[in-house]
């Protein structure tokens, strides 16, 4: 079946077999006459129907457009992977944009089927990526955005699936998720993600498309109360070849303080991974010369293990701090629900004058496969000369290896307290959910004249064992995170199940000391 939305001659107009109205189709006078008067190019798609348009005006569209029209001798081409709707409202465009009538081309659709103006729409913006016609890539964009605005204005029906459908087309046809329409689409499923994340289209879409979840996990959250230090940007799925290990990763950052060189304190906020065999990361750094200043590499080492994202909290303490003490601890030999928690005595380097607190974080992790992902880690018997660590595990988990990071400071001291939250705090255990968000109090543990620094990171989680092993924490920005407390969340996507997961916190004064910073290193 051949349609022709270009002729030179009454007679080619006849020809047509589409039943398409070919007359609607008359060329605006600012269309130039030799375009008018160059051969016509045939383009046939995958269902076999042909259509023409004039060479010069499909050539002039772009230079990928041009070396296309010119490298084909026969004077066709067969283009793949595009409707008939698609290329008509394209051939539409690329007669008619300078005319009056374009405003009307793009709406006799949106009497039909909502949801299907919205693809066309992103399937024209995709199509003018893929041949860089950045004019109609702008238009394109345009109307996605119009039709959506529209949609909301008057609360016209417009159903998640619509949506959903168009992402999905953006996400799997564009190079990558950084384009306009991606993420626009994404902003707006992110929007409106607590009616849609139960739907199989979305559960659907996050599978195919892990880095999309990613970045709506990223969109549902406002800003992060600090930085962040991410993988991601550096190591995307895609690339990720699981019969590569992932090896070390390093992040540089001035040292801001003067010698002596301060302690470093690391503790893992999220991982995004796919364990062979194994579940292994751990954080570190180095210290490293360079020129007058110090600086330290920032080290998430994976080992064989397939990272496809991972995030740690780090919080820099001179070493004469007044207040604080910090201090790690790395377990070598197996941990088993069989063989007991291990209790670790743990000294101070300087002793406390009476009493301390101590917080415990996650640094590093290594676990055997083929069990759930469970560890718990806790500071007790707390005086002023240190404390014991208990590590603990249960059930038939094997944990090989576990890094720990301890702070400690003087009970009761002004402008900083600790502790510990749970999704316990909010669901039981036992009804696992991807999603969880709460609110964690200061009231009655410190005052504070404004927000606090916040330092936040794992300490325990009982997460099942799959494929994938996701887990995404931090303290919300908004305006609940104040001097009076914060909101933190704990998520998980994919396939993986949660059953719960806990954070150890510290919150500051800024000027706790004079010197102290805290944050997720960039």
């Amino acid at each position: 079946m051949e349609q022709k939305l270009a002729s030179t001659s009454e007679d080619e107009k006849a020809s047509s077999t589409s039943g398409y109205n070919t007359a609607a189709m008359t060329a605006p006078t600012s269309l130039n006459r030799n375009v008018l008067q160059s051969p016509l190019f045939k383009i046939i798609l995958d269902d076999g129907s042909a259509y023409y348009i004039h060479k010069e005006l499909l050539a002039g569209l772009s230079p990928k457009w041009r070396q296309l029209t010119d490298n084909q001798v026969a004077g066709e081409m067969l283009l793949r992977e595009v409707d008939t709707a698609t290329l008509q409202k394209f051939l539409q465009w690329a007669y008619l944009k300078e005319h009056t009538i374009t405003c009307n081309l793009f709406t006799s659709d949106e009497f039909e089927e909502p949801g299907s103006s919205l693809l066309i729409y992103t399937k024209l913006y995709v199509l003018a990526d893929r041949f860089s016609v950045q004019e109609f890539k702008t238009f394109s964009f345009g109307k996605v955005k119009g039709f959506l605005k529209k949609r909301q204005a008057d609360k016209t029906n417009l159903t998640p699936s619509m949506v959903l459908a168009a992402a999905r087309y953006a996400i799997g046809n564009l190079p990558n998720l950084n384009e306009d329409l991606a993420d626009y689409l994404l902003q707006y499923v992110a929007s409106m993600l607590s009616s849609i994340c139960h739907l199989p289209e979305f559960a659907s879409l996050i599978r195919e498309y892990p880095d999309a979840a990613i970045v709506l996990l990223r969109l549902t959250q406002e800003t992060p109360a600090t930085p962040r230090l991410s993988t991601v940007n550096i190591k995307t799925w895609a690339q990720c070849n699981p019969k590569i290990p992932a090896g070390p990763i390093y992040w540089t950052r001035p040292n801001q303080t003067q010698l002596p060189l301060p302690f470093l304190a690391f503790a893992l906020t999220g991982i995004d991974a796919s364990p062979i065999n194994d579940l292994y990361l751990y954080a570190s750094y180095q210290w490293v010369e360079k020129y007058a200043n110090p600086i330290y590499n920032t080290i998430l080492d994976s080992g064989t293990t397939v990272i496809h994202g991972a995030y740690c909290s780090w919080l820099e303490i001179p070493a004469d701090h007044p207040v604080l003490r910090t201090g790690t601890y790395n377990m070598t030999e197996s941990l088993t629900e069989a063989g007991g928690p291990k209790l670790i005595p743990i000294q101070f380097p300087q002793q406390f004058d009476k009493n301390a607190k101590v917080v415990v974080f996650i640094n590093g992790l290594h676990f055997g496969d083929g069990h759930n992902w469970r560890v718990s880690t806790e500071a007790i018997n707390v005086s002023e000369k240190g404390f014991t660590l208990k590590l603990r595990t249960w059930a038939q988990t094997v944990v090989l290896g576990l890094g720990v990071t301890w702070v400690a400071y003087l009970e009761g001291t002004p402008g900083i307290t600790s502790g510990v939250v749970n999704t316990d705090q909010l669901r039981p255990s036992d009804c696992p959910q991807q999603f969880n968000a709460w609110y964690k109090s200061f009231v009655g543990e410190a005052v504070f004249e404004s927000a606090p620094n916040i330092f936040l990171g794992l300490h325990a989680f009982d997460l099942e064992a799959a494929t994938t092993f996701r887990l995404w924490t931090e303290v919300i920005k908004s305006s609940r995170t104040n001097q009076y407390g914060f909101m933190w969340r704990a998520n998980t996507w994919g396939d993986t199940k949660m059953y719960s997961t806990g954070l150890a916190y510290l919150a500051f004064d800024p000027n706790l000391g004079k010197d102290l910073s805290a944050g997720t290193p960039v």
